[in-house]
């Protein structure tokens, strides 16, 4: 007697939810830094104009008034980008917790240098940017001296953290304030570095903070 199968009914699968007013917010901020980041590179920060990031990220000019006032507006939430990521990615390492002091700060700088490494030619626009009165990319910006103690009170919860361990000793004279000033140096040779993947970099890097740490140790 022969034997019938009995198809199955099609699984039902729910519909997809539309993006919510958050999510479509997110998407053309995100949009209009992809664009702007790309004109900063390809025709420098200066010669980049509002209407051509319009343009590029196909949106109305005055749309993006609505997420930023200015070029400089973007340039500032493209480096908090750069620094979330970096805190968060040192933070998530797993291997990283009982890493020496040097290692964590070493992955927490290559962290940042990838992150920034698509962009070169603007970083150092956004350097002389900074050095111009009345810049939001100042030293005496609110807004970049927030970012900047940011960054800052991340990299004391890591001195800190080796303090607790006996790995330094209690009293140093080494602040994050000065690290700051380092990894400004360490960036702008970063950026002059021709050498083939940026080794010259990496290998002072690498040297420069363990003599640093080891100098630290010594106090």
């Amino acid at each position: 007697m022969p034997t019938t199968t009995r198809k199955r009914a099609p699984r039902k699968t729910e519909p997809k939810k539309p993006p919510n007013r958050m999510q479509k917010k997110e998407a053309v901020k995100a949009r209009i830094v992809a664009a702007a980041l790309a004109l900063f590179q390809s025709k420098g920060f200066d010669a980049t104009t509002t209407k051509s990031i319009s343009v590029k990220a196909h949106i109305a000019e005055g749309t993006i008034f609505n997420y930023f006032p200015t070029k400089e507006d973007i340039a500032l939430y493209f480096f908090e980008q750069e620094v979330d990521h970096a805190i968060e990615a040192v933070r998530s390492n797993a291997r990283l917790r009982k890493a020496p002091l040097n290692e964590k700060l070493f992955a927490l700088i290559m962290t940042q240098l990838d992150f920034l490494e698509p962009h070169q030619r603007f970083i150092g626009a956004a350097f002389i940017q900074a050095l111009k009165p009345g810049s939001k990319l100042g030293v005496f910006s609110p807004s970049a001296e927030a970012l900047r103690y940011r960054y800052l009170a991340f990299v004391q919860e890591l001195l800190d953290d080796s303090i607790r361990r006996k790995e330094l000793p209690a009293a140093v004279w080494w602040t994050p304030h000065v690290f700051w000033v380092y990894y400004l140096g360490i960036l702008l040779y970063w950026l002059h570095d021709e050498s083939d993947g940026k080794q010259q970099t990496l290998a002072f890097l690498d040297r420069s903070l363990k003599a640093g740490i080891a100098l630290l140790r010594q106090k």
